[in-house]
């Protein structure tokens, strides 16, 4: 969770890397989903640090902003939910509530729904459209794959999971490329 303006930079660093971006400047136009990136960080910035009047009167704003892209890009991820590193690469019904809480270097795909309580560890892939129900627990270096749903929790870390409900593939797990 950001705590400060080092942690800020440190996230939108991580995030930058991870979308295979060459600037953390958010561009202008067409790429929607970082800059969705970008006004999520700045929000859970301004949540987490700022408490002034002025500060409080900006992050309304940027939550209005925040709201409209969410409708505009179909993603929907409640603020202080993802750690560093999240990698968002396609826009378009990704839905996580606000009291999911994952850790860093995540990737989500097209079509992901994640139900409250569910508590992710490091670096977990979530396939398009994967669905995570009400608090699941799932280990760290998780891949569910596509379409499947997720019903009970996943304590094997290194593992990769499929199917309706979900049930252990292999031993192949996810491990975040970082690019420099």
């Amino acid at each position: 969770m950001i705590a400060n303006k080092a942690d800020y930079l440190e996230y939108r660093e991580a995030d930058r890397c991870a979308n295979h971006k060459k600037s953390v400047k958010a561009n202008m136009f067409g790429d929607y989903t970082y800059n969705y990136l970008n006004l999520l960080r700045k929000l859970e910035y301004y949540t987490n640090c700022k408490s002034d009047v002025l500060s409080k009167l900006y992050r309304k704003v940027l939550y209005i902003r925040y709201k409209r892209l969410s409708v505009k890009t179909g993603i929907q991820i409640g603020i202080n939910s993802f750690g560093k590193g999240l990698g968002l690469f396609h826009y378009g019904s990704i839905v996580v509530n606000e009291t999911a809480r994952f850790g860093d270097y995540c990737v989500i795909q097209s079509g992901v729904n994640v139900s409250r309580g569910v508590l992710g560890g490091d670096e977990i892939y979530l396939g398009p459209g994967a669905k995570v129900l009400e608090n699941v627990k799932i280990a760290d270096h998780v891949i569910i794959g596509a379409n499947a749903v997720v019903t009970k929790d996943i304590v094997i870390p290194y593992s990769s999971w499929g199917g309706v409900p979900a049930k252990k593939i292999n031993d192949r797990g996810f491990k975040f490329q970082r690019m420099q």
